[in-house]
């Protein structure tokens, strides 16, 4: 049987024909929202408090005015995932500046819309953990700080969508991005990690970075295992010449990578420390999950 999404907006919980804002939301108009997303281990939603930190932080950068309180937001998602009745799920909060009259003004908007998706989480492709996956080095550039800041974490989504377009014309899993220096940022919708002789590293914030979650978590996770991490810049070159690589992000966890740009990147297959991290953060995610 289908297991059908469940869409709650502003607090009502609505069927999927039914989920609908208005054409006049900002959000549709101008991408002027922000959003998390997470997903839940025996029904409980994995570092919830670190998300909706982001998301407090995405309002304030883009001075949006936050409506609803933190605990009102963990209530609403509650309830959604109530009514979707499933262990494994997968979580995506929004918020908009509301709607208003066309116009770019921010003033123009009224009220947040508050809108919580949840759908069933089903596991992802064996492949992607056991073989690794390809990537390429994307044309287009990662958004620049004083633009587009990529750690506000905004509806505005169109930089990696390119990205993403130009990874599936090439029949690659995913792109890395570059900032205007040159130095690798991060893939479409997750963070990039080398290893190069025991070293664990990834791009530091001013890098041009969102400065994921899973990322934040991974780190500490190594700091405590005693394990050698840097947050520094680094190439495509560096990458390539790597021992091992791999991705992370809050719903797919840490993705092997095998080959950048049809290069192959050490054996081809995920490494001893990656396949390491791998364990220890699962192990984390779900301790942190386990029902009192």
């Amino acid at each position: 049987m289908k297991i059908v999404p469940v869409v709650n907006i502003n607090g009502l919980l609505v069927d999927i024909e039914d989920a609908k804002i208005s054409v006049f939301d900002r959000g549709f108009l101008y991408g002027d929202s922000i959003y998390e997303v997470t997903r839940t281990y025996n029904r409980i939603p994995v570092l919830l408090d670190e998300h909706l930190d982001r998301l407090w932080y995405s309002a304030e950068r883009l001075s949006i005015p936050m409506i609803h309180s933190r605990e009102l937001i963990k209530n609403e998602i509650n309830k959604t995932l109530v009514k979707l009745n499933q262990d494994d799920a997968y979580i995506r909060v929004i918020i908009t500046r509301g709607e208003g009259e066309i116009g770019l003004d921010p003033n123009l908007s009224t009220n947040n819309n508050l809108i919580i998706i949840t759908k069933h989480l089903k596991g992802y492709p064996s492949w992607w953990y056991e073989d690794g996956v390809t990537l390429i080095t994307a044309q287009i550039m990662r958004n620049p700080k004083n633009a587009t800041d990529p750690s506000i974490k905004s509806g505005n989504y169109l930089n990696n969508v390119m990205a993403m377009t130009e990874a599936s014309k090439q029949k690659a899993f995913d792109a890395i991005m570059l900032n205007q220096q040159g130095f690798v940022t991060e893939g479409t919708c997750s963070n990039i990690w080398i290893i190069k002789d025991g070293v664990i590293n990834t791009p530091p914030l001013h890098a041009g970075i969102l400065d994921g979650i899973t990322k934040q978590q991974l780190l500490k996770l190594i700091k405590e295992r005693g394990l050698k991490a840097s947050e520094l810049n680094f190439t495509p070159d560096d990458i390539k010449n790597s021992d091992e690589c791999f991705m992370s992000s809050s719903t797919r966890e840490i993705v092997p990578v095998k080959s950048l740009d049809g290069v192959t990147i050490g054996t081809g297959k995920p490494g001893i420390i990656t396949k390491q991290l791998m364990s220890l953060y699962k192990n984390s995610t779900r301790a942190m999950t386990v029902p009192k």
